[in-house]
């Protein structure tokens, strides 16, 4: 799932050249209740926090998928940002500066889904 105000913007762009289903949503209480209601669930949310209050906005978005108790790993993008974060627990966000580098990117990205298993439907 990817939480943007630009649909057609570098985020949901890079997420498709790695291969990535992406489901694009504008709002953020929509994008929350879709990942959440989703029964197979999103193995990744990603949000361009800018345009949902920055860091704020963030915060509120993984409150809200930690109290759902949602299961998936966390790629925050915002100006608010200096320098990019790439935690070691699976239950924190990787924060990422805007702009950010492809490289930065997609060091993000691998850094994030690193220990997923992959899962192939038939």
């Amino acid at each position: 799932m990817l939480l943007t105000d630009r649909p057609e913007g570098e985020s949901a762009q890079r997420l498709a050249s790695y291969g990535s289903l992406v489901e694009i949503e504008g709002e953020l209480d929509l994008a929350l209740a879709a990942v959440v209601d989703d029964p197979l669930g999103f193995d990744l949310f990603v949000m361009d926090c800018d345009a949902f209050g920055g860091m704020a906005g963030a915060h509120r978005a993984v409150s809200a998928l930690v109290a759902a108790e949602a299961r998936m790993r966390v790629m925050l993008v915002s100006r608010d940002f200096d320098v990019p974060a790439y935690p070691m627990g699976r239950r924190t966000a990787v924060c990422l500066p805007d702009p950010v580098s492809e490289a930065g990117f997609r060091r993000g990205y691998d850094h994030v889904l690193r220990d997923r298993v992959a899962m192939t439907l038939m």
